[in-house]
């Protein structure tokens, strides 16, 4: 699919004007959303804005598009590496992480204030109590 739709008629001319593209342009022709474009073209600065229009040329395309590539992830496992170094970082990271906590065996906390709360409440009931005595 061509994003360029020159005509041979228009390729004997030279252009005056930069080879620029809108976003919805570029979005059709890969397929995403033209939101999408422009919020990466804004966060790279990978665009030419002029009042509320925005270009973009085949350099900001190029930037986009490497901005857009895959970051590798770090491997657990090195080629060339040792199988017991990396059982002893996997053993390492197990005795790190935190452990895991059940919601349904957690108490809530009671901080000063709540216990405070708690004892007046007890105090009220037992003077109501009281007065319903007599």
């Amino acid at each position: 699919m061509l994003i360029d739709e020159n005509t041979p008629e228009k390729a004997d001319q030279v252009p005056l004007l930069p080879d620029g593209r809108t976003p919805e342009e570029v979005a059709r022709h890969f397929r995403v959303s033209p939101r999408r474009i422009r919020q990466m073209a804004r966060e790279l600065g990978a665009c030419r804005i002029f009042g509320n229009k925005m270009f973009l040329l085949p350099a900001d395309i190029e930037a986009i598009l490497e901005a857009s590539k895959p970051k590798p992830r770090a491997a657990l496992y090195r080629p060339g590496g040792d199988y017991e170094e990396v059982l002893k970082r996997l053993e390492r990271m197990k005795k790190e992480a935190p452990p895991k906590t059940s919601k349904k065996s957690r108490t809530p906390s009671t901080g000063r204030d709540t216990a405070e709360l708690l004892q007046l409440r007890e105090r009220m009931k037992r003077e109501e109590a009281a007065r319903k005595k007599k």
